[in-house]
């Protein structure tokens, strides 16, 4: 691995907004804690589309920080009426390569 760079991290996003959502491949950021650089831009590997209530979908990419527990994500999403969203996400561990993001409407 890298210096700064985790390889290969597989995001899965789980719908719990009540709506249909449309997740974009970019304008996502992601950052660890205390770290110098700060936010650093995230591009999903794929968009998602069409994430109806319930459902989970996963996204696997490059981040642009270290493997840590105490990761943070900003995703920005939008909803079947037309409403456009950000959610913070903190103190996810993505040691082992992978992270569960439940989005809801706050």
């Amino acid at each position: 691995m890298a210096f700064g760079q985790t390889k290969d991290c597989e995001l899965k996003f789980v719908n719990n907004t009540g709506m249909t959502i449309n997740i974009p491949r970019e304008g996502h950021r992601v950052k660890n804690p205390g770290g110098l650089e700060g936010w650093n831009k995230m591009e999903l590997g794929t968009a998602i589309n069409n994430l109806a209530p319930g459902e989970s979908d996963s996204t696997t990419q490059d981040l642009s920080i270290k493997a840590v527990d105490d990761a943070e994500f900003e995703i920005h999403y939008s909803a079947d009426n037309g409403r456009d969203f950000v959610q913070l996400f903190s103190n996810r561990d993505i040691r082992d390569k992978n992270a569960t993001l439940k989005l809801t409407r706050n």
